[in-house]
């Protein structure tokens, strides 16, 4: 936990531009040049004296100074306008004047100060001020360029402005997300953050979410064949849900079945006839986006990546051994699914514009979507996954019409550990099954099908899971008491999650999922997170619960002479040296998160505290 002092969110944070970026700065500044008059600067002829105060302007100087910081700030404008036009090359007094014309909220002019002083002599508060200035009239290109320069003059070390930059470009790229949302996407301390800007309700739906780009989860109940690969929709079919009970039903429920079950069109990829799909059009889809590259018809290469997939990461490696080639609970083929999707937006847009290779920008415009996934870890995947990396290189070395794509270390670590890092689970909650069984509870009470039948319909079925990278949902950050819930849900005819509150939440409150079983008892917990998503655990749970009756939860003594401290007489995930310790961290906190029988619900609310106990916690 030591090493994670020195965790800073902004150095996972890239300041480089998007593509596009050069345009949307030309519009703002025809915005700044028609709206607000303000023009490119003019270089000062005299720079001699820019940093020196002279005579009268000294004085007015001074005086306007005091009269700021006294809060006349009027008076304070009138005087540093005095010196500046007796010294109008003086940077300084064109920012401490702009500082107050911030303050009066008189934005314009306080901009105007600022963009009058040549680039050369902007120091990093002239370049903080500005960015939080066009921060604020909403022109965040702007606001970007002017926080990246005052980061470059402290060579990165002021957390405070690249944080600034950060918070200007979460909202710019999330704000379109959360138009008619009760949430916004922000920037804290420790990274991206999903918070409220209303209050929200017990059980309000907050957001429903498609993945930006799915894929297989590892697990042996999956059974691909049975679902869309392209929109997670289940494709399944009468006879492989009853089997061989089919042929013995009696012929009026085979025709209920006839009549009522959904009828799927199952579709299949033409080239290798393994990979299912709902429809034309989602066979179609995942064709031209990312299926082409990767089909296991394609190559050698591709139907190993693919039956490894199927054998849940075992293979043959390198070496000739049949072993366990990949270590993660989402498939390889996940990966591929990235890299194939980000060359095939390359190369569609290289033919629109009748080119030979994707550009450069071309490239850049196809690997943006993904920029929004954070990406941090520990360990090299490259190197634990030999095997997995090179077929994936086989694979691109050659994506057709002359394209190729190299795939480095680098790049592979990043893109491993922005799936483990991000990826949900979820999976289509509407199959068949549940239509037929609506169907058949809206059959009249005179069809006596409709009970006769509910004898073979006793099991659901299992539902495939699939992993996916959720724009929004992936901004949610973990609690232990979390107070929204994630779960599956179908959107827009698509497999993906919605998010719903747990508890009432306050305007401005931040909306934490959860990311593992929080049943865990702490210790658990923490190693659980550190050992999947590389981070501890602080949140107010992880505060006042203990790991062991050897240390006080609270004061951290250790108990001394093979005694154990007792615990929490009513969650028993706490233990105390003393009742003055209990006390203290029942008033700071642990009453919130204490474990509360529905006897003691009410009483121990209103509690100073509850009594110590020398019971076991619960394993």
């Amino acid at each position: 936990e030591d090493a994670e002092k020195g965790y800073s969110a902004v150095d996972f944070c890239s300041q480089d531009p998007y593509p596009g970026d050069d345009k949307l700065l030309q519009i703002e500044q025809k915005i700044l040049e028609n709206k607000h008059n303000i023009q490119d600067t003019i270089p000062w002829k005299d720079y001699k004296d820019g940093g020196e105060f002279r005579g009268q302007a000294s004085e007015a100087a001074i005086e306007a100074h005091s009269l700021m910081v006294a809060g006349k700030l009027e008076e304070a404008v009138q005087k540093f306008t005095f010196a500046i036009e007796t010294e109008p090359n003086n940077a300084i007094l064109r920012r401490l004047r702009s500082e107050a014309y911030y303050i009066m909220d008189d934005k314009i002019n306080s901009l105007r100060d600022l963009w009058a002083i040549p680039k050369n002599q902007r120091r990093v508060e002239v370049w903080r001020l500005g960015g939080q200035i066009f921060h604020d009239l909403n022109l965040p290109l702007h606001a970007e360029l002017w926080f990246k320069n005052a980061t470059r003059l402290t060579d990165g070390k002021d957390e405070g402005v690249k944080i600034l930059f950060q918070r200007t470009r979460i909202q710019r790229l999330y704000a379109p997300l959360c138009n008619n949302l009760a949430i916004n996407v922000e920037f804290s301390d420790f990274g991206k953050c999903v918070v409220a800007k209303k209050a929200i309700k017990e059980g309000e739906e907050l957001f429903t979410e498609k993945p930006l780009i799915m894929g297989q989860v590892m697990d042996k109940d999956n059974n691909f064949a049975l679902s869309c690969d392209n929109c997670a929709a289940s494709i399944l079919t009468a006879e492989d849900y009853f089997g061989s009970t089919l042929e013995t039903m009696e012929p009026d429920l085979k025709e209920l079945i006839r009549e009522s079950w959904p009828d799927i069109p199952t579709v299949a990829c033409d080239k290798c006839q393994k990979v299912k799909y709902c429809s034309e059009d989602c066979r179609r889809q995942a064709w031209v986006s990312q299926h082409e590259l990767i089909c296991p018809a394609r190559s050698e290469a591709t139907k190993k990546l693919h039956e490894i997939s199927q054998n849940l990461g075992h293979g043959v490696a390198e070496d000739g051994v049949w072993k366990n080639l990949w270590d993660a609970h989402f498939s390889p083929l996940f990966l591929a699914r990235v890299w194939s999707s980000i060359i095939s937006a390359a190369k569609h847009m290289m033919k629109e514009s009748d080119g030979s290779v994707p550009t450069a920008e071309q490239w850049a415009k196809a690997r943006s979507p993904f920029r929004k996934f954070m990406a941090f870890g520990n360990s090299s995947a490259a190197d634990s996954m030999p095997t997995i990396l090179n077929l994936i290189r086989e694979i691109f070395k050659d994506c057709g019409d002359g394209v190729q794509y190299k795939i480095t270390d680098n790049e592979f670590n990043g893109r491993y550990f922005q799936a483990v890092c991000n990826l949900q689970t979820f999976s289509s909650p509407i199959t068949p099954y549940h239509r037929f069984m609506t169907r058949v509870s809206k059959l009249g009470a005179e069809d006596t099908r409709g009970m006769r039948m509910l004898k073979y319909l006793q099991t659901t079925p299992h539902l495939n899971t699939y992993c996916g990278l959720f724009q929004l949902q992936s901004c949610l950050n973990h609690s232990c008491t979390n107070n929204v819930q994630v779960s599956d849900a179908e959107v827009e005819g698509y497999g993906g999650v919605k998010v719903v509150a747990k508890a009432d939440i306050k305007k401005g409150d931040e909306l934490f999922t959860t990311y593992i079983d929080t049943s865990m008892p702490r210790r658990l917990r923490r190693a659980w997170l550190f050992r999947s998503f590389n981070f501890w655990c602080h949140c107010h749970r992880c505060e006042f619960e203990g790991d062991g009756p050897e240390v006080c939860t609270e004061c951290q003594k250790k108990a001394e002479n093979n005694s154990l401290f007792l615990a929490c007489g009513q969650c028993h995930r706490a233990w105390y040296c003393s009742v003055p310790c209990q006390k203290s961290a029942w008033r700071r906190g642990h009453r919130k998160i204490c474990r509360k029988t529905k006897s003691s619900t009410d009483a121990a609310a209103n509690q100073d505290s509850i009594e110590l106990s020398n019971k076991e916690p619960e394993k």
